[in-house]
This record gives C-alpha cells, structure tokens and sequence, in this order.
C-alpha cells in the first residue's frame, strides 16, 4: 500500500508498514530475574525458571481475555540493561505495542521479603521515531516473608494469574 507524505499518515498506512503477522496493538509483557551472584549458576536457573513461570501466565491471563501479547523473558545472566531495554523496545515497534507490563518475582534481603510486581507503562514515541517506556500508570504488588519454603507456597504460576486479573481490573477503573 502506497503511502503519502508524512503529514497525511493515516492509521491504515502505519498498519501496513507493520510486520507481516503483527498486531495492531499489543502488550510486551517483559520480566527478567535478578540479584543472583554472577557464579551461583543453581541459583540463575532458579530465579530464570521462577520468571518465566509468573512471566508466562500473566502474558496468557492477558491474552485470554483478547489482548494481543509479546511475553518477553530476559535471563539473570542479561545484565546490560541498556541492551535488554533496546532489545525489548525493538521487538515492542516491530510488533506495534503501545504498552510494555513488566513482571518481576524478586528476594529483597535488606526488607526480607519476596516481591512479586506487575508495573504497566506507555511506550511512546519521543518524535524522532525512537519508542521510549513513559511514567508507570499501574502498579499490582504482594509482599511475602522471604523464607526457603515461601516459593513453594507462593506458586508464581497462579499468583501472575490473579495479579494479572487485578491489572485487568485497575485498567477499567482507570477507564472510568
């Protein structure tokens, strides 16, 4: 589809410059573990494992309620954040995402508590072209004891569902 100069762009024109396969708007739902010592590779794997698995349910609980989604999981061992958040706001334009939902499950030692996050932001366009992650305008956190039996009890799994359910939830009221 041929389109014209810039001040005439329509919506239908971006649309088609999209990728093949690419929705309209999306959702990167992006989480990557975190504070696990460089050499602890048991402990990487556990923390990767424990991201992927809140990660992955909340970008299907997401879904399944029609939400075109891009789940995103970086490892512990990703630890040049500037190259990961290009990384993921490129995958976000190619895919036409408007939000990113970044999930986090996190021991904080100096709170002694596991953190469990769900923290929606724009992307925005910041004129040149370039996409850039605006203000947080949605917040869904809990707060555990942090014990060596609290992930078991915690089930990342069903715990991104019912906090990506409460995401859902803030976003209609916010609507109102």
């Amino acid at each position: 589809m041929p389109c014209p100069a810039l001040p005439a762009f329509t919506l239908a024109c971006l649309a088609a410059l999209l990728p093949a396969g690419a929705a309209a708007d999306c959702t990167v739902v992006f989480g990557q573990g975190r504070q696990v010592a460089a050499d602890d590779g048991a402990g990487a794997r556990q923390w990767d494992g424990v991201n992927l698995s809140f990660n992955s349910r909340v970008a299907q609980a997401l879904g399944e309620r029609g939400e075109a989604v891009v789940p995103l999981v970086a490892p512990v061992a990703a630890i040049e954040v500037g190259a990961t958040v290009r990384a993921m706001l490129a995958r976000a334009r190619a895919e036409g995402c408007s939000r990113v939902v970044e999930t986090t499950l996190f021991a904080d030692a100096e709170a002694d508590m596991l953190v469990a996050r769900l923290r929606e932001y724009p992307l925005e366009d910041d004129g040149s072209g370039t996409l850039r992650i605006g203000a947080p305008r949605l917040t869904v956190e809990r707060q555990f004891d942090l014990s060596p039996a609290t992930l078991k009890r915690v089930r990342p799994a069903q715990l991104g569902a019912r906090m990506a359910a409460e995401l859902v939830e803030q976003r209609a009221a916010a609507a109102k």
